[in-house]
């Protein structure tokens, strides 16, 4: 009974690791394919947010784990078959039960639940800054298996989605899903990757769909036979460890367009360089710093918003925003010289992006996309790459042994690639000092403190990208553009001197209204 729902759990551990498997025949598409499609997509929100009933009580992840022990769910110490999960005989594999304690930022396995007869797995997640009994974290997945004796009563809320449904009312409530990946079922291991339809299964692999927006915000429905029905959902994983807020209403916001906003002009190509800071998906093109408002025009709605007011010259971060089945992580800054806003009336200033399917069709400068590989990098970054830096660790530079190093990009010298190689991945950073110029912002302001700036770091100016140390293909990328204010002392100058002819003007009223009083 356990062994099947361990096999699903491992090919999501393999597949959410990406720098720590391969992945064999990979296909990926350049869009979400028709209309239709992208219609079925956009309307799958209702699953992103992660709620469920379990039992016959509404719930949605993550959740105190009281809220399911108050339902008399416990933690079972029992697991059936032992000696099947090779992974647990390691001793360097930690083994979670109802007392172990999770430290800062430590995700649990997927944990056995009963509840009298019935089955379910959870997994827990520290998200304090100090270690905690396992107990005490939140619960951020939920797991069921039709193998199990006694399945309990669950329903994830989009179209009634539960054991036993069939893939075609799947893709017909959800959408097209991110990717659907094809496993073997007695070790987990990961055979193909498929973004456009259910893959033809042999007799010991299985088809499993995932809807994700991170790596520890998803769903899965693994689709297999059903008391003799094929093609039909037999395990379902969801999983969010991040609070689903609700949208905030910016009706209001939408109908006062600061200057800075209304005078915004979008890209007409992608760039030739990495530091135009550009990006293009399905169709739309966009560069950095860029006003939330066109993606939300562009349809892109929050998964996580920041209803209250920004301050003038402040950076927040944390928003997410999703369009399809991606999103993209953000900072706002607020460019506006006289109000605080909301995010709506603000700019984007980086944004990030991982591999998890169809978006692989967004597009960076020089033909690079998620999904590329480390040579096609190599090769956009220019013939020069390979000519260094002198790196002098007195100056503050990285000493090659130390994982770091410094490369010129050709025709730019005020720029560098910084190549930083870690256990997992390798990340090449292209750096522009905050003088080098960038995009103009059609804003003008003498001086107003940036009270932001240490999210920003050092470097306000850079993109990221991460290639996975085992399949040498890019699977993430961050971009960052953060410029400061731009003082335009033409159009401050031409104020001040229609200000001086306003006040001219009031003056004269003035006065011939006293000579015709007089």
């Amino acid at each position: 009974m356990m062994k099947k729902i361990s096999v699903l759990l491992l090919a999501i551990a393999l597949l959410l690791s990406v720098p720590a498997c391969s992945m064999p025949d990979a296909i990926f598409s350049d869009g979400l394919g028709s209309e239709s499609e992208q219609d079925a997509a956009r309307e799958a929100a209702e699953i992103y947010g992660f709620e469920f009933t379990l039992g016959g009580q509404k719930m949605a992840l993550p959740l105190k784990f009281g809220v399911l022990s108050s339902r008399k769910w416990r933690i079972s110490e029992a697991v059936e078959n032992p000696d099947e999960d090779q992974a647990a005989q390691k001793k360097d594999i930690k083994v979670y039960t109802a007392e172990s304690t999770l430290e800062a930022g430590e995700y649990s396995d997927y944990l056995p639940l009963t509840n009298d007869n019935s089955v379910i797995t959870a997994k827990f997640y520290n998200d304090s800054n100090s270690q905690k009994l396992i107990t005490d974290c939140p619960v951020v997945g939920i797991g069921l298996d039709a193998a199990y004796e006694n399945v309990p009563e669950f329903i994830l809320h989009k179209d009634n989605l539960s054991i036993g449904v069939s893939y075609d009312e799947v893709i017909g409530s959800c959408g097209k899903p991110s990717f659907i990946e094809k496993t073997v079922k007695t070790t987990g291991e990961l055979a193909a990757i498929n973004d456009v339809k259910l893959m033809e299964t042999e007799e010991d692999t299985v088809n499993t769909l995932y809807y994700k927006l991170t790596d520890h915000s998803f769903i899965a429905f693994e689709i297999d036979t059903v008391n003799g029905v094929s093609n039909c959902i037999s395990s379902i994983i969801i999983e969010n460890d991040t609070d689903v807020y609700k949208p905030y209403d910016y009706s209001k916001e939408q109908k006062y367009i600061p200057d800075n906003i209304s005078l915004y002009k979008g890209p007409n190509l992608l760039g030739k360089q990495f530091t135009d800071f550009a990006y293009k998906y399905e169709g739309n093109l966009y560069t950095l710093p860029l006003p939330v408002r066109k993606l939300l025009d562009d349809g892109w709605v929050f998964v996580r918003d920041y209803g209250e007011r920004i301050p003038m010259g402040t950076t927040v971060d944390g928003l997410i925003m999703r369009k399809g089945n991606l999103s993209i992580k953000m900072m706002v800054h607020n460019y506006d010289t006289k109000y605080a806003h909301t995010a709506v009336n603000c700019y984007v200033v980086s944004m990030e992006a991982a591999l998890t399917g169809p978006n692989a069709s967004i597009l960076l400068s020089k033909g690079i996309t998620l999904g590329s590989t480390e040579k096609d990098l190599v090769d956009a970054l220019g013939k020069d790459y390979a000519k260094k830096h002198p790196v002098v660790d007195s100056e503050g530079n990285y000493l090659p042994s130390s994982g770091h190093e410094r490369y010129e990009i050709p025709d730019m010298p005020e720029n560098y690639i910084e190549k930083t190689v870690g256990e997992e991945y390798t990340v090449y950073s292209v750096i522009m000092p905050d003088d080098v110029p960038t995009i103009t912002l059609p804003v003008s302001i003498t001086d107003i403190g940036d009270t932001g700036a240490e999210l920003l770091g050092d470097i306000r100016k850079h993109i990221d990208v991460y290639v996975s140390n085992d399949t040498r293909l890019i699977y993430r990328f961050y971009l960052q553009n953060c410029p400061e204010y731009v003082v335009d002392e033409a159009k401050i100058i031409e104020e001040q001197i229609e200000a001086q002819r306003e006040k001219e003007r009031e003056e004269r009223k003035k006065q011939q209204e006293q000579g015709n009083n007089g």
